[in-house]
């Protein structure tokens, strides 16, 4: 079992780093053939898919992972159903665009990104039961490959010289050969039969789960969209430039840690002690390697946007700044919203979910004008302070889980990551070093202050992180 759970994680992960090699590769391509102008209107675009795209996925997929059994009129009327709504979507995006705006261009980028809609939605019911089974060896393949051609096709374009187009083109081509690759591994008919009762209660089900993604997914996207309303392309490139240095190790990461826990949260959902320690354990676990992390990008982001990306993107060093400790911070409380979707109490952090997430839309609106990509990274900053304390107050609600639980999960890595905060900087201003190896210098002398500090709080690490995977 233990070595099974290894594999699992094994697997998972070898999909999310392979991910972050790869999509690196092509943001910096990006980031040096497109201009911040271009990027930020490709980012518009696909933010505008994707936001409807993750409506309906995580309504539909989360509720068919928590089933005890599947069944064949379970997974037509969802596949239909996102095939309907799919084409839905993409009639109205098409309409609406056209409506918008004169720019034949726009018009063109907008309706062709807009099938990533259909192959987003039709391979719901492919990764749900492939999560449930646990082959997450055939997931991380499909969506390498899909990320593999994917940015091979956006960097074409982009050395074409159709700059915002190498956005939609990645998104687009991604997502088509990853559905394809699940759908080749899987043939399997499925009847055109849509049973109204079982889609009914697959929805409601997953509408909690499908507010509190939304809240959390409109907040990135939405910001990038009344960014650009209030502050222009130019804005959205610098602020997604930063976003997406956030983005990739922490969407790379957390999602595997998502995938992971919740068939392991929902199969303890009956022993609230047991998943509270299950909590607290992956909470010290995955606290011990992203909060160091995340402190650490802040402390050498000059170093990581100059000299990776060039100058021309400079504006953007304070919003990584800003944007990494916000990461760092939101470590604290990871497991809250998937805790919650494991034992079906998601409603109790809805209302603060859609709460604190208007608030910071609504000071980007009224900020965005006059402080550009500051005010969505300060948004989401103190978006991420009050929501914390509200989802421990949820888990407490739900299961029990109090603050004592909370802070003893993750007392260790942020206390070693401050350290390591005081020692860089210290030591930065010491030494005579420049470019790469400066880089070089203050993340050896980050990584052995953290992992003293580390070790001296919290001497038998090793063993006790060990347990999580036979023990519980």
């Amino acid at each position: 079992m233990a070595n099974r759970r290894l594999m699992t994680l094994v697997w998972i992960f070898t999909e999310k780093f392979g991910l972050i090699f790869l999509s690196m590769i092509t943001f910096v391509v990006y980031a040096h053939l497109l201009t911040p102008t271009e990027l930020g209107i490709g980012t518009l675009i696909v933010a505008v898919v994707e936001m409807v795209g993750i409506l309906f996925s995580s309504m539909l997929e989360d509720p068919l992972v928590r089933l005890q059994r599947v069944e064949d009129k379970h997974i037509s009327s969802v596949f239909w159903f996102a095939v309907l709504v799919s084409l839905l979507s993409i009639a109205l995006i098409s309409l609406a665009v056209v409506l918008y705006t004169p720019s034949t261009a726009l018009r063109w980028m907008t309706a062709v990104a807009s099938v990533k809609i259909l192959f987003t939605l039709m391979a719901r019911v492919y990764v749900a039961q492939m999560r449930r089974s646990g082959n997450f060896k055939l997931l991380a393949s499909r969506t390498l490959l899909g990320k593999v051609a994917g940015g091979v096709g956006g960097v074409a374009v982009a050395m074409l010289g159709f700059g915002p187009w190498a956005v939609v083109a990645q998104a687009l081509i991604m997502d088509g050969v990853s559905t394809l690759v699940l759908m080749r591994s899987e043939r399997r008919r499925i009847p055109f039969l849509i049973d109204r009762q079982v889609l009914g209660e697959l929805l409601r089900a997953g509408l909690p789960v499908c507010v509190n993604v939304m809240s959390s997914q409109t907040l990135q996207r939405g910001v990038n969209l009344i960014l650009g309303l209030t502050a222009g392309a130019h804005a959205v490139g610098m602020f997604n430039l930063a976003m997406r240095i956030i983005d990739l190790p922490r969407s790379a990461i957390y999602n595997g840690l998502m995938s992971y826990a919740l068939p392991v949260f929902a199969r303890r959902s009956a022993e609230p002690a047991r998943l509270i320690g299950v909590i607290g354990d992956s909470t010290a676990i995955s606290g011990f390697v992203l909060t160091p992390l995340f402190f650490g990008i802040a402390l050498t982001a000059e170093d990581i946007i100059l000299l990776i990306f060039g100058a021309k993107w400079a504006d953007a060093i304070p919003l990584l700044q800003v944007l990494a400790c916000t990461a760092a911070l939101g470590n604290l409380a990871l497991y809250a919203t998937t805790a919650l979707v494991a034992v079906n109490r998601t409603h109790l952090t809805l209302k603060a979910e859609v709460a604190t997430t208007l608030l910071a839309l609504a000071l980007v609106y009224l900020l965005g004008a006059t402080y550009g990509g500051m005010a969505a990274a300060l948004a989401l900053l103190l978006r991420m302070l009050l929501i914390t304390p509200l989802q421990v107050r949820g888990l407490h609600a739900a299961i029990g889980y109090d603050w004592r639980s909370f802070f003893q999960s993750s007392y260790r890595s942020l206390f070693a990551s401050l350290l390591m905060v005081v020692v860089v900087m210290w030591t930065s201003r010491q030494t005579s070093l420049s470019g790469y190896a400066h880089l070089a210098g203050d993340i050896a002398i980050g990584a052995l202050t953290y992992a003293l500090a580390y070790s001296l709080l919290h001497p038998r690490w090793p063993q006790e992180f060990k347990l999580v995977f036979t023990a519980r």
